[in-house]
């Protein structure tokens, strides 16, 4: 069995480190903050049934239950959407709870260490078997840096990963600028989310009281967030607010490489660009690039051509869908909130996942040819 490093305990990071462990390999996790899954960034809205695949919840890390979500327009008109399964998680304690997975199947963790960087040069090994790779990691309890030697590396160590950088993966990679509040503000249990010209806001009710609320832009995020929390929460906003969160959120690029020729370094999640571009979320994502790092280093396949064939035409066609919005004005965004509003429609992005548009977008071209000419014109 191989030895593996782990750089980073998130999601990506926690459910490759337990996979490769409960298939025997020797797995070391490094992450480079004091605890697992702070500080957070995202939003937490999941797809119940997509997570109850691949693993079980406790109950306590729910937070809430959805049953539908609106999709406000510029104009204030909006569509109402039933959701079949969406869950709020309390985002630290998933982190936690895949980690302890990971734990109790054999991972070794190791808090408050930083990667640094690929050093040059194999250990010495016998002849016929594969060289070992060495890694500069930075233990910043001890202020001491470390040379470990291992097999392979999983980069799950975020947008801008470090990771990707020394092993020359990060290429040019694309970015929204995210930030979010936990807030009081009244709401009705229903998920908002607010397209326009200037990125993506929402709204995410943890209860009847209190919300996530936050946007996602590619330029002047942080008067773009103003303006949204003050119309949602009123002036004085700052003194309500019970947590902040903010960062990098990585588009998906179809061009980049997850892993290098030889196999031996592999990113995943949001290290990867693994983000389905619409909604800017990434989790359910992770996880299934997690399987695929498992599988190939377990039976010697193909890591890129494992993830793609699970998820690489849905997220090629939500970076479509994100970079026709990217050019819609308010104008083009009250026309498609309409659009959707006939039954037809609305039948359709309630029947299938959101995760899944290969199964769902040709259809809704085909029934109203009014998208087309919306996509058309954001392209030309």
């Amino acid at each position: 069995m191989a030895k593996v490093i782990v750089i980073g305990a998130g999601p990506a990071g926690g459910f490759s480190a337990y996979l490769l462990a409960k298939a025997g390999h020797d797995v070391q996790v490094f992450e480079e903050h004091e605890t697992i899954g702070e500080p957070v960034a995202c939003t937490g809205v999941i797809t119940g049934d997509v997570m109850a695949r691949r693993l079980q919840l406790p109950k306590e890390l729910i937070v809430n239950k959805i049953a539908k979500a609106r999709i406000i327009a510029p104009n204030n008109e909006f569509i109402e959407v039933k959701l079949k399964s969406d869950i709020i998680i309390d985002r630290a304690g998933l982190d936690r709870h895949i980690s302890q997975m990971a734990k109790d199947a054999g991972a070794k963790y190791y808090m408050n260490h930083r990667f640094e960087a690929f050093e040059d040069g194999n250990s010495n090994s016998e002849k016929g078997k594969m060289q070992k790779i060495i890694v500069a990691m930075k233990d910043k309890t001890k202020n001491e840096l470390k040379r470990i030697e291992t097999d392979y590396v999983i980069g799950a160590d975020g947008p801008v990963s470090a990771v990707a950088k020394s092993a020359g993966l990060f290429g040019n990679r694309q970015f929204y600028s995210g930030i979010q509040v936990t807030i009081p503000v009244k709401n009705d249990n229903v998920i908002d989310f607010y397209p326009s010209g200037e990125g993506i806001a929402w709204l995410v009710p943890e209860n009847n009281g209190i919300a996530r609320v936050g946007i996602a832009a590619k330029k002047e995020a942080n008067s773009y967030f103003r303006k949204f929390i003050t119309a949602v929460v009123g002036e004085g906003f700052e003194k309500k607010i019970i947590g902040w969160q903010a960062g990098p959120i990585p588009l998906y690029d179809p061009k980049l490489k997850s892993a290098t020729r030889d196999g031996r370094v592999l990113l995943v999640g949001d290290a990867a660009t693994m983000v389905k571009a619409p909604t800017l979320g990434g989790i359910n994502q992770s996880l299934i690039g997690a399987e695929a790092v498992a599988a190939a280093i377990t039976e010697n396949k193909n890591y890129e051509g494992l993830w793609k064939k699970k998820m690489g035409m849905d997220l090629y066609l939500s970076l479509l869908m994100r970079k026709a919005m990217e050019r819609f004005s308010n104008r083009d965004y009250n026309e498609l909130v309409s659009t959707f509003k006939k039954e037809k429609n609305r039948q359709l992005l309630e029947k299938y996942d959101r995760d899944e548009p290969r199964k769902f977008a040709l259809k809704l071209l085909l029934k109203e040819p009014k998208l087309i000419l919306l996509a058309t014109k954001a392209w030309f």
